[in-house]
């Protein structure tokens, strides 16, 4: 089995897997007495695996490698057909969705997006939310592996900003093999972390008094940072499952917190990311209590500690999800509304989500590391202003990131911009509102579906999109997710080669 994995196309591999995967929601429908649901995804199933079945008939032993620096057109085959493959199911279990529908709906899943275009959650059947939910997390274990198995090897997407150490790209003694076994390999490295922590928060929220269902539910949103939940929002969870879910989120920010990237050279206390995450956080935070403290003494509130309390706290956990790209809202944070009588200023909430989460973790976004890159770049021309003649100091790898790699990291934001900007321009010519336009742009490329209902003065939704703007928006959520310095890269290694 494992010889027929390591030789066989990536692409097939997955389709296999997404059809054994969906026989879990389809046990789900079938507990809760739904069996037109369950049906769907048992017929989806045997599909997937028939398929698989007969490919591996056909391709036997085989060996099949992948060119590694051709590794952005199946990434994008995966991000494309994958989705289409889980949208089965839910299209053939929901007759009011179309297909167009559904693909929309499980691409936006499968990149960590959480960009819904169902109405009215409550009234679908917890399977589809259950597939819906593993698809984001399963997307999130995907976006790993393929980060340290694929991308590493070629120092693309953060990885040309990270020193190299040892054990760091080979630690599964891969050398120069096919992509499916190197992504089968690091896979197996991170599952049983991924899994475990997954599990943890579950029983955590549990504990915290959450319904089993959604605590499972926002676990797995949590972890693959899709902010994927089977209701409209995160609601009112309470206090100490708020305060788990802000203790997990820190996984996104740096991934040595997970295992697969070899040594840790610097301590915990002196990683960039962690670090630099601490600054923007802490800062988002001041700003909004001090806006809403503001407001709330011209209302002769201001003196209102516990009110002041429940504010701070709803802007340091709205702040870390936003940054993490999950897209959760704390309770607090709307009720500090009623506290100052402002509204939540949700410009911040998106330049949150620009700037993303750690390299190789299932955040998107520009990522810490660049923001941290671009400031010591910015910290040594300031000073180089003064001392003309000034060497940079520091160590070897500070040297690195103030020079060469804060060099790659503005490339990155700007190709980031101009991807942004191509794509409200589609979206304007398609017949949508500049500033509405922004915003679903920001909330596809930075893979934050729920940042539609917050960035604007008004909730905006995913279902009000045209069929021509979720195509371009599709298109954005996998550029967003495979990151486009990486396809910029690999096409211009192409074009060198020719």
């Amino acid at each position: 089995m494992r010889r027929w994995l390591a030789s066989a196309p990536l692409l097939v591999v997955l389709i296999g897997a997404t059809g054994m995967l969906m026989l879990v929601p389809a046990i789900r429908a079938f507990i809760d007495h739904e069996p037109a649901v369950g049906r769907a995804f048992v017929y989806s199933a045997v599909i997937c695996l028939v398929f698989t079945g007969l490919f591996a008939l056909a391709h036997g032993n085989t060996p099949r490698r992948h060119r590694v620096d051709r590794l952005f057109p199946i990434l994008a085959a995966i991000y494309l057909l994958i989705p289409a493959v889980m949208a089965v199911p839910v299209a053939e279990a929901m007759p009011q969705m179309r297909f167009v529908d559904a693909w929309f709906e499980m691409i936006s899943s499968f990149t960590t997006t959480g960009a819904s275009v169902i109405d009215l959650p409550r009234r679908v059947a917890s399977a589809i939310h259950l597939w819906r939910g593993m698809a984001g997390w399963l997307g999130g274990l995907f976006v790993i592996a393929a980060a340290t198995a694929l991308l590493a090897p070629l120092r693309l997407g953060g990885y040309e900003l990270i020193r190299r150490t040892p054990g760091s790209v080979t630690r599964a003694g891969l050398g120069e093999a096919s992509a499916g076994k190197r992504l089968y390999a690091h896979a197996l490295i991170v599952l049983p972390a991924y899994a475990a922590l997954t599990l943890a928060l579950w029983v955590i929220l549990i504990a915290c008094g959450v319904p089993s269902f959604d605590a499972l539910m926002q676990a797995m949103a949590v972890l693959s940072t899709s902010g994927i939940v089977a209701r409209e929002s995160l609601g009112g969870v309470g206090l100490w499952a708020e305060m788990a879910i802000f203790a997990f989120l820190l996984i996104a920010l740096s991934r040595r917190f997970l295992p697969g990237h070899g040594a840790r050279p610097r301590p915990l206390h002196r990683d960039p990311e962690l670090l630099t995450a601490v600054l923007i956080v802490g800062l988002v935070s001041l700003f909004v209590l001090a806006r809403h403290w503001l407001g709330a003494f011209e209302t002769a509130e201001g003196e209102n500690l516990p009110a002041m309390g429940r504010a701070a706290w709803g802007a340091a956990f709205t702040s870390l999800s936003f940054l993490t790209t999950t897209g959760f809202v704390s309770q607090d944070w709307i009720a500090s509304r009623v506290w100052s009588g402002l509204t939540p200023p949700g410009l911040v909430l998106m330049g949150l989500a620009l700037m993303g989460g750690g390299v190789a973790t299932t955040a998107s976004g520009i990522k810490l590391l660049r923001l941290y890159a671009l400031t010591r770049l910015s910290k040594f021309e300031a000073e180089r202003m003064i001392y003309p003649s000034m060497v940079v100091g520091g160590n070897d790898y500070d040297r690195f990131l103030a020079t060469k790699g804060a060099r790659s990291a503005w490339l990155f934001a700007m190709v980031f911009a101009l991807t942004s900007v191509a794509t409200v321009a589609a979206l304007l010519l398609s017949g949508m509102s500049l500033e509405t336009g922004m915003i679903f742009t920001i909330a596809a490329i930075c893979n934050t579906g729920p940042l539609v209902q917050v960035a604007g003065d008004l909730p905006l939704y995913w279902v009000i999109v045209s069929d021509p703007q979720r195509v371009v928006l599709a298109l954005a959520m996998i550029l967003g997710r495979l990151e486009i310095l990486v396809f910029l890269a690999l096409i211009l290694a192409r074009t060198r080669q020719g």
